[in-house]
């Protein structure tokens, strides 16, 4: 099974039928700031695809755990560190994401630094995905804190299309399942409901 085929947590939604708890979430069991352009680690690649001419890691040392990536290439993103596991002849053949970052995009690329190594690091990581984690088959419904409310905040939708809400209180819990946020927020201002 593809790891974006379910939600991590929530992996039997269907049938929904006579399920009013399942869909549309009407009871949250777990709730996270959402952070605007974090890397989605639940993605099936760990929101960032492996390229670069790749090599140089840790030569000679199989599954080894090192790197961080902090340079970017391209985009604005900024914070996103990983492990890698590297292969005999120093490819990284796999990352895990250990900080999400912020004020990432899909399709910027990331270079990943070489912590120990002894060649010429070369690999390139693609950003492939910027969703609210575990948003993949089920969407979130959000609830805004921001003192005095927003203005307006525009998400993506679960069914991919694009929404501006307007006017919103401060304590406003939204009912709708989204999987994005593409309004510039900061800290606990819009958190997300599971």
């Amino acid at each position: 099974m593809a790891k974006h085929q379910f939600n991590a947590f929530d992996p039997q939604l269907d049938p929904v039928s006579g399920r009013q708890a399942q869909e549309p979430r009407v009871f949250a069991h777990d709730a996270v700031a959402i952070v605007v352009g974090a890397v989605n680690h639940s993605w099936s690649d760990g929101g960032a695809s492996i390229g670069g001419a790749n090599t140089g890691y840790n030569a000679g040392v199989a599954t080894t755990t090192t790197g961080t990536t902090t340079a970017t290439l391209t985009g604005t993103g900024s914070g996103l560190t990983v492990d890698c596991t590297v292969a005999t002849g120093g490819a990284i053949t796999a990352i895990t994401v250990n900080a999400a970052g912020s004020g990432y995009a899909e399709g910027d690329t990331v270079s990943v630094d070489d912590i120990g190594g002894t060649g010429s690091p070369s690999c390139v990581l693609t950003i492939t995905n910027v969703d609210i984690p575990n948003t993949q088959k089920r969407g979130c419904c959000i609830y805004v804190g921001k003192t005095g409310g927003l203005a307006s905040l525009t998400v993506i939708m679960e069914s991919g299309n694009t929404a501006t809400f307007t006017n919103i209180s401060e304590g406003t819990i939204l009912p709708i399942l989204i999987q994005r946020v593409t309004t510039t927020i900061t800290g606990n201002e819009v958190i997300a409901l599971y």
